[in-house]
């Protein structure tokens, strides 16, 4: 997990940065799913995704925030 983070400050930094949505997208994920399961350990794969839109204004796809989620169990 850290590496992510220093991956994620690093494309903060430097808007040149290759892939930077991606990252920030990736950070803003695992945030919103430590968020979800937080408030509540039923979280589903939906509230992650209304956590990172809602909360870090990131857009991420259905699909993709379900199988980060399984992935995270």
């Amino acid at each position: 997990m850290t590496m992510l983070w220093r991956t994620v400050l690093s494309a903060l930094q430097d808007p040149s940065t290759p892939g930077r949505g991606e990252t920030t997208a990736r950070g803003a994920l695992a945030l919103a799913l430590a968020l979800a399961l937080k408030r509540t350990p039923e979280a589903t794969a939906d509230d992650v995704l209304k956590i990172a839109l809602y909360e870090f204004g990131v857009v991420i796809e259905p699909s993709t925030g379900r199988g980060r989620a399984r992935r995270c169990d």
